[in-house]
């Protein structure tokens, strides 16, 4: 008996020596994790989403901010088998839709958004219900929002999703956030982007928040930096309303001196608001299929035949080189110009004319000699020394260089010598393999403007954060091979065109314009419309490139325009949308039989 007692004691002692090794194991050795565990199950970190950054144009009209909406959130880990099949219903989307969207974050201890932009009325059904939703939450969120919507799709961009990728190279990005997407949103994403912050809340087994954790401190969150764009509100919607009748169309203004943008449209738009909620697939569709492009920006990504816009630019390289002075005067223009066996059409009979008067009545066969004399390499490097064929390097994604096709670039496409002595007329009067931009032409014309000073064009004036400026974009300028005298030449020429030339359209009593209408063709499709001016002729400040796709001459169509965005550039009142500008009727009219 006494032995069967000793026996139970040892076992006990053993048992009880187990225990408490094992007790201690759990409060020494594993105390701080299970301490963690422990509040992982009581304590959740709620996400505080920072605002996006705030954009103003030049005069601090808001063009871009954020607005409260509510967002329903899920922690995938807390859900319950009945949760998902009742909040869709709840929500009125697709529960199939819902699974496949949390899929990737099923092991997320963390909310993650699964409806954003809920409406109250589903706020409300949502809460009622909250009792038999374990691991569903609503909360109120920052939503991006364009107050302007289509009037600056182009500029600002718009934001989206981001994806898997993204998040593990971003440690700073969550699932289902939105980062930019294109134009100023995505080129400033990193300033416009704030600092997420956090709180704790205590919650009981059932996942029930209970209230505030008041021992953990709250981290707030840090808004992102506000843009001071150089974009002026009033003519960026003047310029709208004057491409309404055009359904594909681009207009830039810039500053001569700065390079700062004024405005920048391109037709078609779309609204960039529409990217905040899940795209229903009917609008989307109509989106993606539309063949005039929404998304496509015009202004800087579309490369044009610039017409008769180029012939300032043969000028000045042969000027610079010798090939011509300003009273050359070449085989007079009897409406063609005959080049081997090729018949080389002028859009009517000039007459014997100077380079002045060329300029003015954009003479085609003036320039098809011009550009023979000039010879086709230093045409095409001259073009590419002026800016064509380059990118400006405008503080926005997605910019193309246009094309300027050197000798080189024909032998690659056609085959070598294959592409016809012939081509340097064409090139000599903007058509063939020759593109420019808007952006790229109102550059040149700026430098022209500015006596061979070009600019780098931009649209952020200054970056502020809590009040104060942290950043302001210094003009960057360079000299262009342009020649002080040649420049006078081609200017005077300029002056002519709207006095008197294809661009009368254009003219204005209050200040005086020099620009170059341009027709580019578009075979089979009708011709596109050109023009691009500055104003004051005598002292520039501001420069404009209007291009109308199929729209016919550019004196008849561009021009106008053109004239409309100065006056209202200079104007210190109001523009009123669709209010034509204050011609000068005793300017000539346009001969539209000029093919300008």
């Amino acid at each position: 008996m006494a032995a069967r007692l000793t026996r139970l004691t040892q076992v006990l002692l053993v048992l009880l020596g187990i225990l408490t090794i094992r007790l201690v194991h759990l409060q020494v050795v594993q105390g701080p994790r299970n301490s963690r565990l422990s509040d992982r199950n009581r304590i959740r970190k709620l996400v505080l989403p920072a605002p996006r950054g705030r954009i103003f144009d030049r005069n601090g009209v808001l063009i871009a901010d954020t607005r409260p909406s509510f967002t329903v959130s899920v922690i995938p880990t807390e859900l319950a088998d009945s949760t998902l099949p009742l909040l869709a219903r709840l929500l009125d989307v697709s529960e199939p839709d819902m699974r496949q969207q949390l899929k990737p974050v099923a092991m997320f201890t963390s909310p993650v958004n699964v409806k954003r932009d809920v409406t109250i009325e589903e706020v409300a059904r949502v809460e009622e219900d909250n009792f038999r939703l374990p691991g569903v939450h609503v909360r109120v969120d920052p939503v991006r929002n364009y107050p302007a919507a289509n009037r600056y799709c182009h500029v600002l961009g718009h934001i989206g999703e981001v994806s898997e990728d993204e998040v593990r190279r971003d440690t700073a990005l969550r699932p289902l956030d939105f980062v930019g997407r294109a134009g100023i949103e995505a080129q400033y994403e990193s300033m416009l982007r704030g600092r997420d912050g956090s709180e704790y809340a205590e919650v009981d087994a059932r996942g029930q928040e209970i209230g505030p954790l008041r021992e953990k401190r709250p981290e707030p969150e840090i808004p992102g930096r506000d843009l001071v764009m150089t974009i002026d509100d009033r003519i960026q919607r003047l310029a709208c309303e004057l491409l309404t009748p055009y359904p594909r169309a681009a207009v830039v203004g810039m500053e001569t001196r700065t390079g700062a943008i004024v405005c920048l449209v391109s037709k078609p738009d779309f609204d960039p608001n529409i990217f905040m909620a899940p795209i229903d697939a009917a609008t989307w569709d109509s989106l993606i299929s539309n063949p005039s492009k929404p998304f496509f920006n015009r202004a800087l990504t579309s490369g044009y035949p610039p017409g008769s816009t180029m012939k300032p630019v043969v000028a000045l390289g042969a000027l610079r080189q010798g090939a011509l002075t300003r009273d050359t005067r070449f085989q007079p223009c009897t409406g063609s110009f005959k080049y081997g066996n090729r018949i080389f059409k002028c859009s009517a009979v000039h007459g014997s004319l100077d380079l002045v008067g060329a300029i003015a009545q954009s003479c085609n066969t003036y320039f098809y000699q011009a550009g023979l004399r000039l010879g086709l390499d230093s045409l095409t490097t001259y073009a590419r020394e002026v800016g064509l064929g380059c990118l400006t390097g405008i503080d926005m994604p997605g910019e193309k260089p246009g094309n300027i096709p050197t000798r080189e670039w024909l032998d690659e496409r056609y085959g070598k010598n294959k592409w016809g002595a012939g081509s340097v007329l064409n090139f000599a009067i903007g058509q063939g393999e020759v593109t420019a931009t808007p952006l790229q032409m109102a550059v040149l014309y700026g430098a022209i403007a500015s006596g061979g000073r070009a600019v780098r064009p931009y649209l952020v004036a200054r970056v502020d954060s809590a009040g104060r400026t942290i950043h302001t974009t210094i003009p960057e300028i360079r000299q262009l091979p342009m020649r002080q005298q040649d420049i006078e030449v081609v200017k005077l020429g300029l002056e002519r065109v709207v006095e008197l030339g294809t661009g009368t359209g254009a003219r204005i009593k209050e200040i005086s314009i020099a620009g170059k209408t341009g027709t580019a063709q578009n075979p089979p499709k009708p011709d596109h419309a050109w023009f691009v001016g500055y104003a004051p002729s005598n002292t520039p400040e501001v420069v404009f490139a209007v291009l109308v796709e199929n729209a016919g001459h550019g004196g008849v169509v561009s021009a106008p325009i053109a004239g409309q965005l100065i006056q209202a550039y200079f104007s210190p009142d109001e523009p009123e949308p669709g209010k034509p500008a204050t011609p000068d009727t005793s300017a000539a009219k346009s001969d539209t039989r000029n093919g300008e």
